[in-house]
């Protein structure tokens, strides 16, 4: 369970991570694209101070971040929490061939674990493009390949979960995620569907997804159905 940390200042990250892990998140995402201020030292102490498991994320306007910045200057950032010792980092695989094979050369001498992403904000592609999707993710050097996309039905919620478990059952490391009302089934059964991960907020207010809920409830919608 993966908690998307969306705050503006690296303190209250500090906190929020520490409150996350108590209520028994097991990884946080960082997105440091809601930082005010954001620099290399203002990685270093997230990194250095929060002692749970991150995915470092600086996700581009064109990905419905909110960086703004050079695409250069972005990777660089990245760069930076791999070398300061994230556990994970988050790409697009929208960016640029040769910065991917920068970030996963960096990744793979670290250890840090690469997450290359692919995100639609309007539709869910067929099955077929979704199968490709990941195939190209993996093919980039992801540790992990992640897809979320945007249902208009049922049966665009369960091609993701179809995807997904087709790479699930050769043991590779797949996130599928279907966002909105209509896709929080993928969230709630995320294991049950072959995801390594599933996302929630720290708090209500704290979304940086549509679809995504609290940690809170999201464990108590799980302990109710295993009950």
């Amino acid at each position: 369970m993966c908690v998307t940390l969306t705050e503006k200042t690296a303190e209250d990250m500090i906190k929020k991570a520490e409150k996350a892990k108590a209520m028994g998140a097991d990884i946080v995402e960082l997105r440091l694209d809601y930082l005010a201020k954001l620099d290399e030292g203002v990685i270093k102490k997230l990194i250095e101070s929060i002692k749970i498991p991150k995915i470092a994320t600086l996700r581009p306007e064109r990905e419905k971040g909110l960086y703004s910045g050079e695409e250069a200057v972005r990777l660089g950032l990245l760069l930076k929490a791999i070398s300061f010792g994230a556990e994970y980092v988050d790409l697009e695989l929208s960016s640029d061939v040769g910065w991917r094979y920068e970030v996963s050369k960096a990744s793979g001498k670290k250890g840090t674990k690469l997450i290359v992403s692919y995100h639609n904000f309007e539709e869910t592609p067929c099955k077929e493009k979704l199968t490709e999707i990941l195939k190209t993710e993996f093919a980039a050097g992801a540790d992990i390949a992640k897809i979320a996309t945007m249902p208009k039905t049922v049966d665009d919620v369960f091609k993701v979960i179809s995807a997904v478990n087709e790479f699930k059952r050769d043991g590779r490391e797949v996130i599928g995620i279907s966002m909105d009302k209509l896709g929080i089934m993928s969230r709630v059964f995320a294991k049950e569907a072959g995801s390594s991960l599933t996302y929630a907020s720290i708090e209500q207010g704290k979304e940086s997804a549509a679809g995504q809920i609290t940690i809170d409830k999201l464990k108590k919608i799980r302990e109710l159905l295993e009950a």
